[in-house]
């Protein structure tokens, strides 16, 4: 999983960012975002990497799961500020 303000950025901005972050493991070869659901309440990314023997690396990273060995879901949780005790906003 990995914070990313999902509510800032339309479709095409979250498949460039994820596709960013996961090339750090290998090369992507596709990226699907979607929506949230009532069942869950949060956007996935589903990734497929171009050498599938790279996978390993983006499951254990992002704490994602592998799907028929080929690709991984990973959940993009909402970025959420707070006021911290010293009055500083900060990301959660």
């Amino acid at each position: 999983m990995f914070k990313i303000d999902i509510n800032k950025f339309p479709e095409q901005d979250l498949k460039r960012i994820v596709t960013e972050r996961c090339e750090a493991h290998g090369d992507v070869s596709d990226v699907i975002i979607c929506d949230p659901t009532p069942v869950v309440g949060y956007k996935l990314a589903f990734v497929r990497m171009v050498d599938p023997s790279r996978l390993g690396r983006l499951v254990n990273a992002f704490e994602a799961i592998r799907v028929n060995g080929t690709a991984a879901i990973i959940r993009l949780d909402p970025l959420r500020w707070m006021m911290g005790n010293d009055g500083v906003l900060a990301r959660r």
